[in-house]
């Protein structure tokens, strides 16, 4: 029978908060010994990339936000490994997949890494065949310990469940809606008209350059215009002539020849405007106004608001410099990264939700409309776009967030909140109680299907009807552990599979 004070003792300790103390100083990790088996140029029972199932086993290093098995903070021998990998960012002197500079979902990008190499997901594991836990039973001596301990019990229940699929986030511009404007010829700014966060109408000038290229261009083709006029009336009077009998047939050859030329002279000048960015009616206008300005008019190709702004008033800038850029930000796209497993259910068109952090207790509907014909060889992830809408403005470019995709139809499936799961070792469990006001508890072994966001899909193990412990489930869980040891059901068939 378990042992009344300790078991409470236990319990008010977990409960609330505090942490349990240990009897056994906890050393640093120390450095494996170097192997010729490991590529990676330390011991292979050590290296998360030769046992990949390290990174789950060891789990999330709390004060890094990485995987354990993958944290040189607390692990610098692994350095090597990484570096043996090629996955070090020599600039930030942190592994590239958890450069947070680089790759702001870094830990998400490892632990992705370390699942595509076979390293499970703990719900997704099936039970273990020689585990015997579901044959044991915790009892505890009275239904006053059982209030004592403060559990608390939730119906397992089969109701509609729809799969969602939910991925980490990040905000961008709708790039069909996003323009970088710069100029297309050399010169001086002259004006910026729009400032930052103005809003614009299509067409409406954004900043003007002035550049002598522009000037001149405009130049030849008045020059272009005028011998075009100067060679036709030539070639109408040769020809004239000849057909009068007065003239010669080689000169009026000659005059037609010089006309057709400096008609496409002429065009070429007008392509060489519109390389500059003129409109036609522009090119027309400084046809029929004889305009040789040098400036050049940037214009908003849609309606939007100013985003950026990289230049001032008299500062010279090349082709291709970005002097500003204008978005649409009606609609925004959430850029999700998606595992490998997630393309049996995802597809473009399915309904959407995404969270914000920064806008705690929001969530704003969209539409996947796009997913990447390719995974991400470093990360092993799919690049996927959430289109939201963004009437009031709230969202913002470059905000993380989370999204959920509704990847399937709506079907009946048994359910239990994910407080309820325990991982003892070598299988989830849940801890089903024998009676009203009981105090014997059976640890049932599951089969995990889905991950439903606060509950798991369960398809087996549990019976709808069955009473199970959600708050203080742990607790049991930790009984299980200790009158389990030496049974043959440990860690040990984790590792094994």
């Amino acid at each position: 029978m378990v042992s009344i004070t300790r078991l409470v003792l236990l319990a008010s300790a977990l409960l609330s908060g505090a942490a349990v103390p240990s009897t056994r100083a906890q050393p640093p990790p120390v450095p494996p010994s170097r192997s010729a088996s490991c590529p990676h140029g330390i011991d292979g029972t050590a290296c998360p990339f030769c046992d990949p199932s390290r990174v789950e086993r060891l789990g999330t290093c709390e004060e890094h936000g990485v995987p354990e098995a993958l944290c040189v903070e607390c692990r610098p021998f692994l350095k090597a490994a990484f570096v043996a990998a090629g996955d070090w960012c020599t600039e930030h002197d942190t592994p590239e997949s958890q450069c947070r500079v680089c790759n702001p979902a870094s830990a998400r990008d490892a632990a992705a890494r370390a699942r595509s190499a076979g390293a499970d997901l703990r719900w997704q594991q099936e039970p273990s065949l020689t585990c015997s836990t579901s044959a044991a039973v915790v009892t505890l001596a009275s239904p006053a310990v059982v209030r004592a301990v403060g559990f608390e019990y939730a119906q397992v229940r089969a109701a509609p469940l729809t799969r969602t699929v939910e991925r980490d986030s990040e905000l961008a511009y709708n790039a069909t809606r996003y323009a970088r404007l710069s100029s297309r010829a050399a010169g001086v700014v002259a004006e910026v008209v729009k400032d930052l966060g103005e809003t614009a109408e299509r067409g409406d000038v954004l900043a003007v350059v002035e550049s002598t290229d522009v000037g001149s261009a405009k130049s030849d083709l008045l020059q272009a215009l005028e011998l075009v006029k100067l060679w036709e009336a030539n070639a109408t009077r040769e020809r004239a002539l000849v057909e009068r009998g007065v003239g010669v047939e080689r000169e009026a050859l000659e005059a037609e020849t010089k006309a057709a030329e400096s008609r496409i002279g002429a065009n070429r000048a007008r392509q060489r405007l519109r390389n500059f960015g003129l409109s036609k009616e522009h090119i027309e206008a400084v046809e029929r106004d004889g305009d040789t300005s040098s400036l050049l008019q940037l214009r908003a190709p849609f309606g939007g608001t100013i985003v950026e702004r990289a230049v001032v008033t008299g500062e010279l800038v090349e082709p291709g410099r970005l002097v500003v850029a204008v978005a649409d930000t009606g609609t925004m796209w959430a850029m999700v990264d998606l595992s490998e497993s997630d393309m049996a259910v995802v597809q473009p068109g399915q309904q959407a939700s995404v969270t914000v952090d920064g806008l705690p207790g929001r969530t704003f509907a969209g539409r996947l409309t796009w997913i990447s014909t390719q995974v991400d060889p470093r990360t092993r992830t799919v690049k996927a776009r959430v289109e939201l809408d963004n009437g009031q403005g709230v969202l913002r470019a470059n905000m993380f967030g989370r999204a959920r995709i509704s990847a399937g139809d709506s079907r009946r499936a048994v359910t239990v909140p994910k407080e309820a799961v325990q991982w003892e070792g070598c299988c989830n469990v849940a801890f089903v109680r024998g009676e009203t006001e009981g105090t014997t508890f059976r640890p049932a072994r599951l089969v995990l299907l889905h991950d439903a966001g606060d509950r798991y899909e369960v398809a087996g193990g549990l019976e709808p009807g069955d009473t199970i412990v959600t708050r203080g489930s742990y607790i049991l869980k930790n009984e299980i552990l200790k009158n389990a040891v030496g049974a043959g059901c440990c860690e040990v068939d984790y590792l094994k599979k």
